[in-house]
């Protein structure tokens, strides 16, 4: 395999993967690595970031992805 098609495989991977993620995961992921970009990392930081992903899975869409994980269905923003 040459490397663009080494690449072209690699950023299919990639965009498979943000797909299929809850919208609003993504969005605060996003939002996540722009405002923790080039701070130091220490336990304000990490109690910062700790906070954010349990936010995000207890939120509504956070559960419908643990429950069609458990339920091995597809989430509901894929159907």
């Amino acid at each position: 395999m040459g490397d663009a098609d080494a690449l072209d495989a690699t950023v299919a991977e990639i965009t498979k993967a943000l797909v299929n993620n809850s919208p609003a995961a993504v969005r605060q992921a996003k939002t996540l690595v722009r405002e923790v970009a080039g701070r130091p990392v220490d336990d304000a930081l990490v109690d910062d970031t700790a906070a954010r992903i349990a936010a995000i899975r207890a939120s509504e869409q956070g559960r419908e992805g643990v429950a069609s994980f458990l339920e091995k269905r597809k989430p509901a923003w894929l159907s």
